[in-house]
């Protein structure tokens, strides 16, 4: 009990020490700007796809929180947060493709970020996927009429809609793609900690179906630098040919995703640590070590 007590003033005391402008939920500094915003830029990695019924796969590192590469809740970079993502094809062109669903699930690491470059994708995702769980979001339903009208996937402008899209081109080696998509964050307590969804549920982005989203995110990649390990053991060794291998880890890149935040009233840092605290005391549960 004195353990857990000390774990929760610690947590407190983090907030407290913070600067007066800092946001501070599940155990991320979201800065002054995070009052009202946020935006995040990542890494990223993801296998190729090129037909219906195939589910393009990624993860990444999430390097800057509203421009700061120090984001963890005591000013430092001795924390991380991590994501995998998983996205059903629903529609394919020579040019375009389109997600009708998906999931993306970030995660807490109360240790320095990893090289994601210095072991395969397969290791890469073991590793995320054994952190704390922070946050979840689910594919949001949106239209995007320019695409449409340049890819023209579904053979009408209209009604085309999808929670993910993207652009790619293969010129002879060359393999380049560019995305964007909206997403709803999972506020049911299924994944995650239930401060940050409560925090990231702004419902702001407008969807052009007369609704909103949490989330707007964007990517850019491409195959010029591949994982060394992943090339090594066979999962992305055709990806600087002309024909890649369906589900070989191809595309690496950058993905941004911005949003509003919802903060209750009156807003207390205290509060909010208490997202940080859940991380602590879920990793003693794992460990053992709230005897």
């Amino acid at each position: 009990m004195k353990k857990i007590i000390s774990a929760a003033v610690a947590a407190i005391g983090i907030a407290a020490s913070a600067p007066a402008s800092a946001i501070i939920v599940g155990g991320i500094d979201f800065g002054a700007i995070g009052a009202t915003a946020h935006l995040e830029t990542a890494t990223l990695a993801e296998s190729f796809v090129n037909a219906v019924g195939q589910s393009v796969d990624g993860y990444g590192l999430v390097t800057t929180v509203n421009g700061d590469s120090t984001y963890c809740a005591d000013g430092s970079s001795n924390c991380a947060l991590y994501f995998t993502f998983s996205f059903p094809v629903s529609g394919f062109t020579a040019s375009g493709v389109t997600f009708s669903s998906g999931v993306m699930d970030i995660y807490y690491s109360a240790n320095p970020a990893i090289n994601l470059l210095g072991q395969s994708s397969a290791a890469n995702i073991a590793f995320i996927q054994g952190e704390t769980e922070w946050a979840r979001f689910n594919g949001h339903t949106f239209s995007d009429l320019i695409f449409n009208a340049v890819d023209f996937i579904g053979g009408n402008l209209l009604p085309d809609t999808y929670v993910l899209n993207g652009n790619g081109t293969l010129t002879g080696t060359s393999l380049t793609q560019n995305g964007q998509g909206q997403a709803d964050v999972d506020t049911t307590g299924v994944f995650g900690i239930a401060s940050v969804a409560a925090y990231l549920d702004g419902n702001s982005q407008p969807d052009g179906l007369g609704g909103f989203s949490d989330l707007v995110l964007t990517s850019s990649t491409n195959n010029t630098v591949l994982n060394p390990f992943d090339i090594a053991n066979g999962s992305a060794d055709s990806c600087r040919t002309a024909s890649p291998d369906v589900g070989d880890w191809c595309l690496q890149g950058t993905l941004n995703t911005r949003g509003t935040t919802k903060i209750p009233e009156p807003v207390s840092l205290a509060l909010f640590s208490l997202g940080l605290f859940g991380i602590r005391m879920s990793s003693r549960w794992r460990s053992g070590k709230l005897a």
